[in-house]
């Protein structure tokens, strides 16, 4: 009988441990059930064959080609959407397909600084060239070289976070890195990215007041600047939406099958220990 009643009592407890493991386990990001982020179906438009965008009523796009602007208010149908865009498509006699949006143009300098033997304890900048720019977003990272004259683009960017670093000689210091612009993925331009670098061990002490050889002042370092939700009072506020996942742990969420089968398990172990008491008593 003592026996009985350990093995029993073992169960009951080893199901208290596990319980709460059972009841809220995290989920990752990846999970093919749970996501992290998603994609926003309002950054998705219908397209004709030559990758013009087509102003219809079921997506949240005001206007069409340069001129589209994102109707914030407005939260789309991806299905009604791809049935509208059909319907131009053989309305039309083209081509229409349903797609990302992914026209946004971001663009800057290099800029080299030295001490300005015109002003002791200044500074200068000089534009420079072959200078590796490199930028990640979700899932990607690219690259090219500055120009002659200094500048650099990068195009059909999506809506995201466009996050921009140099890749430096040994010798060479980033006085601004991890300059960071959220686009919203429409055709449009974000000029004056000036990212700035220096050589040596000296670094440069007004950091917050330098400016590229135009008097364009530099983006200070781990900045962000979101064009897509941005407010009158502070155009660097905002939220973006609708990003693919980038990783991370979901909040701690019940699972209905798994509280289920707890409150099965707890009810079921009692009922069978009682079961089997009465046999062991009756023999």
């Amino acid at each position: 009988m003592v026996h009985f009643y350990g093995k029993w009592l073992g169960l009951v407890v080893a199901l208290a441990f596990l319980l709460p493991f059972v009841v809220a386990n995290p989920a990752y990001a990846g999970d093919p059930d749970k996501t992290v982020g998603g994609i926003n179906p309002n950054h998705y438009v219908c397209v004709d064959n030559e990758g013009n965008i087509v102003d219809l009523e079921n997506d949240a796009i005001t206007g069409d080609g340069d001129s589209a602007t994102f109707d914030l208010e407005e939260t789309i149908d991806l299905d009604e959407l791809e049935e509208e865009c059909d319907e131009a498509d053989d309305d039309f006699d083209g081509e229409f397909n349903v797609e990302l949006i992914r026209r946004s143009r971001l663009e800057g300098y290099v800029v080299e600084f030295h001490l300005d033997p015109g002003a002791p304890g200044g500074w200068r900048g000089v534009f420079s060239r072959d200078v590796p720019v490199f930028i990640t977003g979700p899932g990607f990272e690219v690259f090219k070289g500055s120009d002659k004259d200094g500048s650099y683009y990068f195009d059909n960017l999506g809506a995201g976070p466009i996050t921009f670093n140099l890749r430096l000689p040994a010798d060479a210091h980033a006085i601004n890195p991890n300059v960071t612009v959220v686009t919203d993925g429409l055709p449009n331009t974000t000029s004056g990215i000036y990212l700035g670098f220096y050589r040596g061990e000296v670094a440069p002490s007004d950091v917050e007041n330098l400016t590229g050889p135009d008097g364009v002042p530099l983006p200070p370092a781990n900045f962000t600047f979101n064009e897509f939700i941005a407010s009158d009072e502070d155009p660097f506020s905002g939220e973006v939406s609708g990003m693919p996942s980038v990783g991370g742990v979901l909040s701690k969420q019940p699972s209905i099958f798994s509280i289920a089968l707890a409150v099965v398990l707890l009810i079921a172990l009692p009922v069978a220990g009682a079961v089997k008491l009465r046999r062991s008593r009756s023999e």
